[in-house]
């Protein structure tokens, strides 16, 4: 796996200290949960523009995305 430094305040450092055993595993989840939901964004924009442009779903289609959201571990999550 490769490495990457962040430099963050101190202040900061201290308060994540205090919240959370191992600050790396939080940054990494954070980061997984965001790379998700650029991906949830663009499939959502490819889902539009095929709606958009009347292109129709096939039935296999749309068989095929939904076993794909599913195999992925897909959790619709709520935004305010």
């Amino acid at each position: 796996m490769a490495k990457i430094s962040i430099s963050l305040p101190e202040k900061l450092l201290t308060y994540l200290d205090q919240k959370v055993e191992n600050r790396s595993a939080l940054i990494e989840s954070l980061l997984q949960q965001w790379r998700q939901q650029q991906e949830d964004a663009a499939l959502a924009q490819a889902c539009s523009l095929v709606d958009e442009l009347e292109l129709g779903w096939e039935y296999e289609w749309q068989k095929a995305a939904i076993t794909d959201r599913e195999a992925s571990g897909f959790k619709p999550s709520i935004h305010p």
